[in-house]
């Protein structure tokens, strides 16, 4: 009891100040997690008790410009408003996935990407129209046969054998059921992860997918061999072609190859002779592929390929005779760190992501406190019944549209938003309708919705993120009142601060110049070959060229002049400096030079008297403010914060 006493005690400390206010200003007052939160997100240095100080001060300075901004009401906005709702459309989709099982998946599709499956199936669809042992639709069927070919494979039966018994794929009359290597994304989802959990040289019981009946047996594996950018040429045989309609493309074949090792143009002699649809357009390129998209026989030719621009030797398939070319070969990358990058996107848009959907549902049914209420499903199946034949509600047994059908945390749904939703999806169904996977639909639905509506209610990281944002809106529309404009605008004020400052607004060393930014280097040189003209005319090169050159003529610090001060002298071109990305180039032409410190003026010093000016607005402002909130620091919880 002693020890559990202790242990108590230990924790309540911690629990005690992640409770506590860290400072108060009039009547709000601001927590130690949201302080540190703005801290850590702003600062990388070490959270000693100067920094956390300084970073403090500014924190107030902000918490005080938002709550002026806020009693200002210019939060109802409608601006403020539709800048919110924006931000919040925009970053509700991160909030409305499984994070943690996308990257589960994200992870798992990278490991089975490091090596290949060989893989032989059988197949029995449910709706075999060309097989007269099985109906359309007869489900029972199929799975008779699937289990039929299953107890031959456990008595001993050669798989090769028992596929070409009983498998409806097309081509197992020619592989026997192996289809060879496949990898990660080469089958769906569910198939693929029997694939790769299956040991070597052994088959899986029936698996039932939404086509048929699946066996799948694992013969092989192989480090992965990556992707291909591969061309082709490929000489197809026609529909029940004749032997020797074969052997006369495989003649031309021949011909072509020993041109294509002449030197022939490959693309030039694939748009001219191969039969496939693009390759006139693509010169025979195509899309980049890895193990398990096309015919076994095809890529083991184009993988065995050892080096890019290598060109095969005339091979056959089912499909004709093909001349493949190598253009760069991509190996598997190793590094784990990369997955994200490599296969987010792909999880994203792959049907495994249904599984992340389905977990992150069955989440937010709990989380929004999902409770049925009403327990006769068979008098409310009755009920929509009545209701989509009749196109009118009939109360049956005390039940009204308004009777709960289940609650939300939020809201509660009715009989009445039941048959909204079942109005809403009937044409995807037929009699009879589905009622229980319909309310589970429903459930989920509006569960979501609910979710979705009230996120800042249940997601603290998504609260936190609008807060930011808007708080940050609040700040620039109030400094753009208080401080920014009132000092561009207060043009008494801006005089009087630049007589009583003239001092701080002189010129050092300078020079009178004409800044030329061109569109390319090579405008740059053409325009400093003929300087003269071009500086004689520099307000109308803008328009006059298009803007291919734009002028400006200004006075410069001789620091903010490339090349040295000391060399600077009246009619210079400085050095011509280029963007390495746009390609624009940008050089001064010197007028005059002025070695000699000199008063500015007040129209050369407006700009910098401006960002003064407005310094002393937001000081002066910042004082009015803490009269009307006061600010408290708790110096001893600061003080714990930085040991």
């Amino acid at each position: 009891m002693k020890r559990l006493f202790i242990l108590i005690i230990s924790v309540l400390p911690g629990f005690y100040l992640s409770a506590q206010t860290l400072f108060t200003y009039g009547k709000h007052k601001v927590d130690k997690e949201e302080f540190l939160r703005a801290f850590y997100k702003n600062n990388t240095g070490d959270n000693n008790e100067a920094s956390l100080r300084t970073y403090l001060d500014l924190f107030i300075a902000f918490k005080l410009k938002v709550q002026a901004a806020k009693d200002n009401r210019i939060d109802t906005l409608a601006s403020q408003k539709s800048d919110l709702l924006n931000f919040r459309q925009q970053i509700e989709a991160d909030y409305l996935t499984d994070k943690n099982v996308i990257h589960k998946l994200v992870m798992e599709a990278f490991h089975r990407s490091q090596k290949d499956i060989r893989i032989s199936h059988i197949f029995i669809p449910f709706d075999l129209r060309d097989n007269s042992h099985i109906n359309p639709g007869d489900t029972s069927a199929a799975f008779e046969q699937i289990n039929k070919a299953y107890a031959e494979l456990k008595k001993g039966g050669n798989f090769s054998e028992v596929a070409v018994k009983y498998s409806s794929d097309p081509a197992v009359k020619s592989n026997k059921g192996d289809i060879g290597f496949i990898t990660v994304f080469s089958l769906p989802y569910e198939l693929e992860s029997i694939a790769y959990t299956l040991p070597n040289n052994t088959f899986s019981p029936p698996y039932k997918s939404s086509a048929g009946y699946h066996i799948l047996k694992k013969t092989g594996e192989r480090p992965a061999w990556g992707r291909m950018s591969a061309a082709q040429i490929l000489l197809a045989y026609a529909p029940s072609a004749s032997p020797e309609e074969k052997q006369m493309q495989k003649k031309l074949a021949d011909s072509l190859y020993r041109a294509l090792r002449r030197g022939s143009d490959f693309p030039a002699l694939a748009k001219q002779f191969s039969s496939e649809r693009n390759a006139y357009a693509t010169g025979g390129l195509l899309p980049e592929f890895g193990v398990g998209r096309y015919d076994p026989v095809f890529e083991n030719a184009v993988f065995s390929l050892k080096k890019d621009g290598d060109i095969s030797a005339p091979f056959e398939t089912d499909f004709g005779i093909h001349i493949v070319k190598r253009i760069k070969h991509f190996p598997v990358s190793a590094d784990s760190t990369a997955a994200e990058t490599l296969f987010k996107d792909e999880v994203s848009h792959d049907a495994r992501v249904r599984i992340a959907r389905e977990q992150f549902t069955r989440r937010i049914i709990n989380t929004v406190g999902y409770k049925k209420q009403f327990l006769q499903d068979q008098l409310l199946w009755s009920i929509t019944d009545s209701f989509l034949w009749t196109n009118n509600f009939i109360p049956l047994k005390n039940i009204t549209e308004k009777t709960v059908l289940f609650s939300l945390d939020k809201e509660s749904k009715t009989v009445k938003d039941w048959l909204g939703f079942i109005l809403s999806v009937k044409n995807k169904y037929t009699l009879p309708f589905p009622y229980a996977d319909l309310m589970k639909q429903f459930v989920s639905s509006s569960a979501i919705a609910d979710y979705q509506a009230h996120l800042e209610d249940y997601n603290t990281d998504f609260r936190n993120q609008l807060t930011e944002f808007s708080e940050g809106n609040l700040l620039f529309e109030i400094m753009e009142q208080q401080v920014w404009s009132k000092a561009a605008e207060d043009k008494n004020g801006l005089r009087q601060y630049y007589e009583q400052h003239k001092e701080k607004y002189t010129w050092g060393p300078s020079a009178n110049a004409i800044f030329f930014t061109t569109s390319s280097r090579e405008t740059a040189e053409e325009v400093s070959r003929d300087i003269i003209g071009y500086s004689r005319k520099w307000k109308v090169l803008g328009e006059s060229t298009s803007g291919r050159i734009i002028a400006d003529s200004s006075r410069f610090e001789l620091e903010q002049i490339p090349g040295s001060s000391k060399t600077i002298q009246p009619g210079q071109i400085t050095t011509l400096i280029t963007d390495s990305v746009s390609g624009s180039t940008s050089f001064m032409y010197i007028l005059a030079v002025h070695p000699q410190p000199a008063q500015r003026s007040f129209e050369e010093a407006r700009g910098l008297v401006i960002n003064d000016y407005q310094t002393v607005l937001e000081e002066e402002w910042l004082k009015r403010l803490k009269k009307k909130y006061p600010v408290k620091i708790n110096e001893k919880l600061l003080h714990t914060l930085a040991k």
